[in-house]
């Protein structure tokens, strides 16, 4: 994916130029394309298309191996040449990590879909979209819903692409699924984010289970959802654009945590507007986001 606003500016100090003449004269009035070969505190190694190298000051906000398109332009008073970066094309994501940059939701449904072979998952499916938006309002749906997609996507057979990331999430002790949601096509997926910390029998400290949630509704909006499972009790964040369109709700909502059996502390916040979706916050153990 191309990233064309994001622009940087390097140097090339004066004292280069006797090592290499031919280059900042090359540079000097046109864009040209290098790649990102390494960082460091003293600057960046770029590579130009002919194969040759050159050292310059400064940091950009890209990876290694992003193809960079510069402009160079002569600095005051003969110091030196400053390169502009107009355009930054980031390397290709390992297929292992495709799920998490590009999504697993569009192309499981394209699957259940198109796919000849009636599997559960696709079973249910057919009946989702034959019920129509009634469906979205029983509990038991939603559940069965989950608990096959999550099953399916990490399923090799099933989705031989997504599943081995799914597998390699799962010996780290966190998991990310992007789930569709047949009742709401064309809307943004339901997102989740799991994670656990150490099992105190391996010399951990008290077993803890967070799970987040992103869900869109069409009257609520985005709405995030954290859970915290403790054995001291359950700890719960509610995110919402407007807060207060649950405040009728709140006290029975309160009251069906409690019949759980345990301690419940909930907590109804604001969701500032521009918030990143749950694939930024996806990546570290534990996440933290509780409060």
């Amino acid at each position: 994916m191309d990233i064309p606003a994001l622009l940087g500016s390097l140097q090339i100090p004066a004292s280069a130029a006797p090592t290499a003449p031919a280059l900042l004269n090359a540079l000097l009035g046109q864009s040209v394309e290098a790649t990102l070969e390494s960082t460091s505190p003293g600057g960046l190694l770029l590579r130009l298309q002919d194969g040759s190298q050159f050292q310059a000051q400064g940091a950009l906000p890209f990876p290694a191996g992003s193809l960079l398109t510069l402009t160079a332009a002569p600095l005051p008073e003969g110091a030196g040449v400053r390169l502009q970066v107009i355009r930054a094309t980031p390397p290709p994501s390992p297929p292992l990590l495709a799920p998490l940059v590009f999504g697993e939701a569009a192309q499981l449904m394209a699957r259940l879909q198109t796919s000849t072979t009636q599997t559960p998952l696709a079973e249910l499916l057919r009946q989702f979209l034959q019920a129509g938006t009634t469906i979205a309002e029983q509990p038991e749906a939603w559940s069965t819903w989950l608990k096959e997609t999550m099953r399916t996507l990490s399923n090799p057979v099933a989705s031989p692409a997504e599943a081995p990331f799914h597998q390699l999430q799962a010996k780290e002790g966190t998991g990310w699924y992007e789930l569709p949601l047949p009742w709401a096509q064309g809307a943004e997926p339901m997102r989740i984010w799991t994670e656990a910390d150490p099992d105190p029998s391996n010399g951990g400290a008290e077993p803890v289970h967070r799970v987040f949630l992103s869900i869109p509704f069409s009257t609520l909006g985005d709405v995030r959802l954290g859970l915290e499972q403790r054995s001291s009790g359950l700890k719960v964040r509610l995110w919402l654009r407007d807060p207060q369109q649950v405040a009728a709700i709140r006290q029975e909502l309160e009251a069906e945590l409690a019949s759980l059996g345990r301690p419940v502390d909930l907590q109804v916040f604001t969701l500032p507007p521009g918030t990143p979706d749950l694939r930024a916050l996806a990546g570290a153990s534990p996440l933290q986001a509780m409060g």
